[in-house]
C-alpha cells in the first residue's frame, strides 16, 4: 500500500536494536534528510523521501547490511548499525527520518535459487558508478512533466545506478517490479508509493 507522510508520522519510531531481529534479506530502507541536495530530490518528487536501499542479512555471521548507491562511492554495502548509529571514525547518528518497507512478493523464508539471484547481482553491482547520467535524465524528465510534455522510453542502465534504480533491477532480477513514475524512472517516492509494498516500521538510532 502506498504510505503517505501522514501515515509515516503517525508510526511511533523504532530503535534500532529493537528492530534489527525484524529485518529480512531485500527490505527496502527509505531515507529522508533536510540538507541540500536530498531535499531537492524531496522537493521535486513531492515526496518524503531522497534515497532507498535495500537491507541484506547475513545470519551466518550475525551481521544485518545495507546495499546501497551513493554519489560518492557508487554501490557499496555497509554494515547497518555503522550507517544508523555511527561507528567510531564516523560517530554522528544519521540525523533524519527512516522507514523500512517490505514486499510481499518476495517470499520468506527466500528459496534458494531466488536468493542467488537476488544478491549475486546486488553483490555483482559492488563497485559501480553511481548513475550521475540517469539523474540528469530523470531531472530532465521531472522539467518536461512540469510543462506537461512526457519523454519517450525509460531510463534504464545496467552499468551505474542512482539509488532507487538499484534497489529496483535488484528486484527485478527476481522478478518483481516496482511501479515506476509515468515519466519513465523509480524514485524512492515511487517506492513508497508503490501500492505493492507494506510499511515495517519506522527506524531511529539507538
Amino acid at each position: 500500500m502506498p504510505v503517505t507522510t501522514a501515515q509515516f508520522e503517525a508510526m511511533k519510531p523504532v530503535p534500532y536494536s529493537q528492530a534489527r531481529e525484524l529485518f529480512r534479506t531485500g527490505d527496502i530502507l527509505l531515507f529522508h534528510s533536510s540538507a541540500a541536495p536530498s531535499e531537492l530530490i524531496e522537493i521535486f518528487t513531492e515526496s518524503l523521501w531522497c534515497h532507498a536501499a535495500m537491507i541484506w542479512v547475513e545470519a551466518d555471521i550475525d551481521r544485518v547490511m545495507l546495499l546501497e548507491s551513493v554519489d560518492k562511492f557508487g554501490v557499496r554495502a555497509t554494515r547497518l548499525s555503522n550507517r544508523i548509529n555511527g561507528c567510531p571514525p564516523s560517530p554522528n547518528k544519521y540525523p533524519g527520518k527512516l522507514l523500512v518497507l517490505r514486499h510481499p512478493d518476495l517470499p520468506y523464508p527466500l528459496p534458494h535459487q531466488m536468493g542467488v539471484d537476488l544478491m549475486g547481482y546486488a553483490l555483482d553491482r559492488l563497485g559501480y558508478p553511481y548513475g550521475t547520467d540517469e539523474l540528469i535524465d530523470i531531472a530532465k524528465r521531472i522539467a518536461a512533466g512540469m510543462v506537461g510534455e512526457i519523454l519517450k522510453g525509460e531510463v534504464s542502465s545496467d552499468t551505474s545506478f542512482i539509488c532507487s534504480q538499484y534497489v529496483a533491477w535488484c528486484y527485478k532480477t527476481v522478478g518483481i517490479t516496482l511501479q515506476p513514475d509515468p515519466k519513465g524512472f523509480v524514485a524512492p517516492a515511487d517506492i513508497a508509493n508503490d501500492p505493492k509494498v507494506v510499511p515495517l516500521l519506522s527506524l531511529a538510532p539507538d
